[in-house]
């Protein structure tokens, strides 16, 4: 009897440790079960989270094209736009200003023999259109080019001095160049423009207002890309104060500021007028 209760009783006890045994298994199954599934869980929102990746790549990819050719588009429109406004400039403005010179040239030799002072009238409005021909063309020169070399720049300003010179010869002009051997050296056309416009108005009052015997104009460029460009004359100087607002000043100022560079302007009546201007606003 007391053999047969010990055997049930070891039956029991190994009842007892394959239910525990099998219970161990059951919670290590649903362990390694959940690990499993986090796992998954996990890779499937990492592959998620890359394919999101890659598409918000390849979208913002686009935008970005989408941004380069909208770019590319308006800069071909405004391209046009300035080639054809060029156009109609040269073609129509210019040739109906030519056909006024003509027509006011035919009226003072049909009047030649009427008042001087309609004559007189006459032959300034004629002048005058045609400083406005050659005022177009120098804008035109500049709108036919997305930039200005500084050869083509000298080029232009050496031929405004070849033209001023012939227009007074009793002023002695002297235009120097010192260029470093950057060979790209490259204004865009509003820099070209502007500094054109602002030698011409300095040279132009140095003719016309301060009566100036001596007109120097220097111009440097430097490796770095900067440039100083100085115009110089020994006319009568005037005092900068009181006539700011006059004599183009004030235009000069509006052209350096719009190209982002610094003009200087020095007067005295005894040592006539310096205009310098540098690139960079200081």
């Amino acid at each position: 009897y007391e053999t047969e209760q010990k055997e049930n009783e070891i039956l029991r006890q190994r009842a007892e440790i394959a239910e525990k045994d099998l219970e161990v298994r059951r919670k290590n199954l649903y362990l390694y079960g959940s690990l499993g599934l986090a796992f998954l869980l996990g890779l499937l929102g990492y592959l998620i989270y890359s394919r999101q990746k890659l598409k918000n790549r390849q979208l913002q990819k686009e935008n970005e094209l989408q941004v380069a050719l909208a770019k590319i588009e308006t800069q071909n429109r405004l391209e046009e736009q300035r080639l054809r406004i060029s156009r109609d400039l040269h073609d129509n403005i210019g040739s109906q200003l030519s056909f006024i010179i003509i027509s006011l040239d035919n009226l003072s030799y049909m009047l030649k023999n009427t008042d001087e002072g309609i004559k007189d009238k006459i032959t300034s409005i004629s002048a005058f259109t045609s400083i406005t021909i050659n005022e177009l063309r120098d804008t035109i020169w500049a709108m036919n080019k997305e930039s200005i070399s500084l050869e083509d720049l000298q080029m232009r300003i050496d031929r405004f001095v070849k033209n001023a010179r012939t227009s007074n010869d009793q002023v002695i002009f002297n235009f120097r160049k010192r260029t470093s051997d950057q060979t790209d050296f490259e204004f865009t056309s509003l820099e070209g423009i502007n500094i054109y416009r602002i030698i011409q108005e300095a040279v132009n009052n140095a003719m016309k207002y301060a009566e100036a015997q001596h007109i120097s104009i220097e111009m440097n460029s430097y490796r770095d890309g900067s440039y100083e460009i100085s115009i110089t004359d020994d006319g009568k100087g005037f005092d900068i104060t009181q006539y700011e607002a006059g004599n183009g000043l004030a235009n000069m100022k509006k052209r350096a500021q719009d190209i982002a560079a610094y003009l200087l302007i020095n007067s005295s009546l005894e040592r006539g007028t310096a205009v310098q201007l540098k690139s960079g606003v200081s």
